[in-house]
């Protein structure tokens, strides 16, 4: 009984280890200013044209 006790406080201490971490890389990304994404491409998005599909009888 002990040693699953340990076990799961030794597992919540890393998960608690780890959200915080993430927590404080987000907040840190979320204070650099814009002008990096400014380079980046936006890509277009075409509609899918589903009416021009031929489709076949399966049986």
């Amino acid at each position: 009984m002990t040693t699953f006790l340990t076990l799961v406080f030794v597992l919540i201490f890393i998960n608690i280890a780890m959200i915080l971490t993430s927590l404080y890389s987000a907040n840190k990304s979320k204070s650099t200013p814009n002008g990096r994404h400014a380079d980046s491409k936006i890509s277009k998005i075409y509609p899918l044209d589903i009416s021009t599909s031929d489709y076949k009888k399966a049986v």
